[in-house]
Order: structure tokens, then sequence, then C-alpha cells
């Protein structure tokens, strides 16, 4: 049994219980209403402030999304976005990658440790960003080898996706201080 039929299996499992519903994204509508994505299940019902959440964002972004309403009630969850047609898919696409924004260091220029507090200048995919963070053993995520999720005081996160990609001097920096 692979994991997506471990985890499809035991989504069935709490489905049944009657806590979960799992909803065919064949019957899922989604469009953007300027900032407000909206959604409608095919002779069901609509809602009008929707909010899309991965599942489990770390270790299987692409499979299980929740659905809430504005009031934050969950509606279901669905299992891929291969479910949805076109303009639904670009339209959650759109609405993850606004919720889920985290730019990719690519090089440490320089991390200083001054009282409990480490500023960092880093070169991401997004631009030059400069940041602190404290209390690192909190705000630090090590989701796989070589892998960091990292949150500053203002809680943007940044990651770094393979520490061991990083130049020699980059890599040095990031180890001294996480």
């Amino acid at each position: 049994m692979s994991d997506a039929d471990s985890v499809a299996a035991r989504v069935g499992e709490v489905a049944e219980a009657g806590r979960l519903r799992v909803l065919d994204g064949r019957r899922l509508r989604f469009w953007m209403d300027g900032a407000t994505l909206r959604m409608t299940i095919e002779n069901e019902r609509t809602v009008l402030k929707t909010v899309v959440l991965r599942v489990f964002p770390l270790t299987r972004p692409e499979e299980w999304f929740t659905i809430r309403d504005g009031a934050s009630e969950e509606i279901g969850v669905f299992r891929s976005l291969d479910e949805l047609d076109s303009d639904s898919r670009k339209a959650v696409e759109y609405e993850l990658a606004r919720r889920y924004f985290m730019p990719s260091i690519t090089r440490v220029v320089s991390a200083v440790e001054r009282f409990g507090v480490v500023e960092w200048d880093a070169v991401t995919d997004r631009g030059r960003r400069s940041f602190m963070t404290r209390e690192l053993r909190e705000h630090v995520i090590k989701p796989a080898l070589g892998k960091f999720i990292i949150t500053d005081v203002d809680g943007n996160r940044y990651q770094i996706a393979n520490v061991y990609a990083l130049d020699s001097r980059s890599q040095a920096l990031v180890m001294a201080h996480l």
C-alpha cells in the first residue's frame, strides 16, 4: 500500500465516523471575485467566502485540501487539484500561492547574533531580504533532511529547500545559527 493509499484509507475511516466530508472535486466550482475566493458545490450550495488550505502542507502539498467558509467552519476535503476543472484549479492555485507565499533562500550574505536575536541578510528567489529571528528552536521547522522553514519575528516564513545546495559560506552561516 502506497503512502497516498494509506492516507486515503485513513481519510475514508474518519469520513465514515461522520466527522469529515470528502467532496468530489468534479462537483466543485471555484472562482475569484476580487480578492475573495468563492465556491459552489454542484446542485447543493454556494459559499461566498471560501478558504482552501493544504491538509499536509509540508509532506504532501499537492494532495488533500480542506475547504472552510468565512466563519472558518469546515465544509469538507477533496483529494487533488487534478479533480477540478481548469478555471477552478487556476483560482485555487492562485489562492494557495497567496496563502503559502514563502521565499526560498538561495544565499546567506550574513547572519549575526546579538542578544539572542539573529539578524539575517539573505538573497531569495524574490530578491534580497533582511529579517530577524529569535528563539530558533521554536521558529525553525525541519520537514526533511537539509530543508528548513524559518519564521521571522514578524511571522514571515522563508525556506531553505536544500541547505547542501547553498554555497559553502552560506551553509556555514546557516549551520552556525540553526
